[in-house]
């Protein structure tokens, strides 16, 4: 079940990226079928003693990934339908000239920064008294009010700033700079998003114990604004050279920064066993938690969007209003965290890396896992063709987010995550928009449908 499941990944693969070769972007479908059919090569080797999934997790997979796919051609084929309406079609069109509002951004790195240095006094701390690199990053996974020396200190009002404010503001940060870097024709606009882009990265990571995922998305984040850069011929021919060059630079400090963060959290000599079993894993997890969820009531989407809606039970439980809150919502927190708890994998313990797939079939089965992943696959191809046709800021880093989201598909689905959430908010309400009528020859897939109709009545 296993190697057909990885060939139905490839042969989605293969479709989306020659469908896709003249797109001004990589589309969320080629990640997402790319990453899947890597996690699934890897799985079926069953390498370092990891145990092997079960015909049912990988069933349950499978569906995923015909069911985003048919999400993804259903767009196409609602797109296709009715291009007759608006091909080469000379129109008025609204272009954003979209800016941030650079003072309350840099103001909001700067608390990021300064936040994130208390966490590393406190960690240098610890770690000089003895305690491993492992459990000073637990420490700095867990949720509030649990008692360690990095949770300790705060107070509620700083947790609910720093949840609230600081971590969704860090996840735009990137994508952000990246773009300005590419496309700001102001040399100390650039300068400085690199570098404070840069120090709250890091500060970051250390923060957080060695977090490596970071590094992976910053320098994903730049490789992608390069090459939409690029490919829509805005960069001047002599700076393409050293362009490249800046960003060979960033992959190779990101690879050298990875690796020195798994040699200090695990020890030398298991760089390429951490890099098989972070991506070998999820289909195994999958299986060991079925059998426990399989028994566990139904939350009807609850679970998945529990990013969405946990702070608003959690306020009404902050203010004594606990008995507003539903059973089920109990119900879904209780999944999220049985998500985290450790299990045996065979070659050690392993957590979290539990795929979509398990918040969906909490959510509701198997008619949960199709629905669900048909409509993610709707979805995201849908705001991707918004994004290629209006290349700003603003849509970029709303690119980026959902880009984001695809890739993790492995571990989780990131509505369950309310910072993720909040981070789409303030990719829309951090800039400020001035808007240029401009006439233009434009493809239809860029043009509005219902305008073109009743320009023709």
């Amino acid at each position: 079940m296993g190697i057909i499941t990885c060939v139905i990944s490839l042969i989605f693969l293969i479709f989306f990226l020659f469908y896709n070769r003249k797109n001004k972007a990589v589309s969320p479908s080629v990640l997402f079928f790319a990453l899947w059919f890597f996690i699934l090569f890897l799985s079926i080797l069953n390498l370092y003693n990891i145990y092997k999934p079960s015909n049912e997790a990988y069933f349950l997979i499978m569906l995923m990934l015909m069911f985003f796919g048919i999400g993804s051609f259903l767009d196409i084929f609602l797109k296709n339908k009715n291009i007759h309406f608006y091909k080469k079609t000379t129109k008025e069109k609204i272009e954003d000239t979209e800016k941030p509002h650079f003072k309350i951004f840099y103001a909001l790195c700067f608390a990021i920064i300064i936040f994130n240095i208390i966490d590393i006094i406190i960690m240098l701390y610890e770690a000089k008294k003895g305690t491993p690199m492992w459990q000073i990053r637990n420490w700095s996974l867990q949720p509030f009010g649990s008692s360690n020396p990095i949770l300790n200190r705060r107070t509620f009002i700083e947790e609910v700033f720093r949840s609230i404010i600081l971590t969704p503001f860090a996840t735009i940060v990137p994508p952000i700079a990246a773009y300005y870097f590419f496309n700001s024709k102001d040399k100390k606009q650039k300068v400085f998003l690199l570098i404070f882009s840069a120090v709250e990265l890091i500060s970051s990571s250390l923060a957080g114990g060695g977090g490596r995922l970071g590094f992976i998305y910053y320098f994903g984040t730049f490789l992608l604004a390069f090459l939409i850069t690029y490919k829509n011929g805005r960069i001047k021919k002599e700076l393409i050279k050293k362009y490249r060059i800046i960003v060979i630079l960033i992959l190779i400090l990101a690879i050298l920064t990875v690796i020195l963060y798994t040699t200090i959290r695990t020890g030398k000599g298991n760089f390429i066993k951490q890099i098989y079993t972070y991506f070998a894993l999820p289909p195994t997890l999958l299986s060991i938690e079925l059998p426990e969820i399989k028994n566990v009531e139904h939350t009807f989407g609850m679970t998945t969007f529990f990013g969405v809606h946990s702070y608003f039970f959690r306020i009404f439980d902050t203010i004594g209003l606990d008995f507003l809150i539903p059973p089920i919502y109990n119900n879904a927190y209780t999944n999220i965290l049985n998500a985290e708890i450790f299990k045996d994998v065979g070659y050690g313990i392993g957590n979290a890396f539990v795929t979509q797939i398990y918040y969906f079939y909490l959510d509701g089965g198997y008619l949960f896992v199709c629905a669900a992943s048909l409509a993610f696959g709707y979805i995201v191809s849908k705001l991707y063709r918004k994004f290629e046709c209006n290349i700003t800021a603003k849509w970029f880093t709303i690119y980026i987010l959902i880009m984001y989201g695809t890739f993790l598909t492995f571990i989780r689905i990131q509505t369950a995550i309310p910072a993720y959430i909040i981070s789409f908010i303030f990719a829309f309400f951090i800039f400020k928009t001035d808007k240029i009528n401009e006439k233009n020859d434009i493809e239809g897939n860029c043009n509005n449908k219902s305008k073109i109709s009743r320009r023709k009545r």
